[in-house]
């Protein structure tokens, strides 16, 4: 795949986005490149307690998903 992302998971990170934008903790998410060398979603959250990390799934749609603690965000 080189340096882009696919398509198919840029589509699978915005439905992932979707199910989880209204559960508390939520930040946002991303995709990249694991140590793999597959693609990847990240889930970004507000702390390790989040309640949104019980929700996220290890995969989504057959691409791995990884959690991070982000903190929660704040206006520059």
């Amino acid at each position: 795949m080189g340096e882009h992302l696919s398509s198919r998971t840029q589509k699978a990170k915005q439905r992932l986005v979707k199910l989880l934008a209204a559960e508390p903790g939520f930040v946002g998410a991303g995709v990249s490149v694991g140590m793999s060398g597959q693609d990847e979603i990240i889930v970004l959250v507000a702390g390790a307690n989040s309640p949104v990390l019980a929700k996220v799934p290890r995969e989504w749609e057959g691409i791995l998903v990884r959690t991070e603690v982000s903190g929660i965000p704040k206006k520059f």
